[in-house]
């Protein structure tokens, strides 16, 4: 064998090495990020379970806010920058929401791995908290809190898309209602 043979042979088996140190490493950084968005996700839910978190939805979704908007001087608060989230708890309610947005919207965190249990929420913490966000885009335009926007309009494909996210391949399970008398009543 010749130095130009020997010399070839060489440099392909070089190629060859290099070709696999390569596709080792896409495999390796995928598992990273992988691992990254599950660490992420995983702590939007601790939060998101957290008592605080648990406080602010309560408020949110116990027609507090809708009450307190009555007041013109309340919905005057929600025009003053910055705005005191202490007084005005349902805006930090709007931050997480909105930080979640961020991070979809980036890529930090799958939409899979929220929407499906989270989506729905989104929707409705949009629908309760619009009119605040209208109030605050008066001031601040319409990129006010448009990362929350985002969230709830991708959430809204997903439920389009994905009405029933059962696995197809499990049986359902029969659930059995133990008390049928309390069940809403057509008209």
């Amino acid at each position: 064998m010749s130095w130009e043979e020997l010399s070839a042979l060489s440099t392909f088996g070089t190629l060859v090495v290099i070709a696999a140190s390569a596709i080792a490493a896409v495999i390796q950084l995928r598992h990273m990020r992988s691992g990254n968005q599950i660490s992420a996700t995983l702590g939007l839910f601790d939060k998101w379970a957290g008592p605080e978190a648990r406080r602010l939805q309560t408020y949110v979704f116990s027609g507090e806010v809708e009450k307190k908007l009555e007041d013109p001087a309340y919905r005057a608060g929600l025009m003053r920058m910055p705005i005191d989230r202490i007084a005005y708890p349902e805006v930090a309610y709007i931050d997480f929401w909105e930080s979640l947005g961020s991070l979809f919207k980036l890529r930090y965190v799958e939409e899979e791995a929220f929407m499906e249990s989270g989506g729905f929420t989104a929707i409705m913490a949009w629908q309760r908290m619009m009119p605040v966000i209208a109030i605050i885009r008066r001031g601040r335009g319409p990129s006010a809190y448009d990362n929350f926007e985002y969230t709830v309009s991708r959430a809204i494909m997903w439920e389009a898309k994905y009405p029933d996210t059962f696995p197809k391949d499990a049986p359902r399970l029969p659930v059995i209602d133990p008390y049928p008398e309390d069940a809403p009543h057509a008209p």
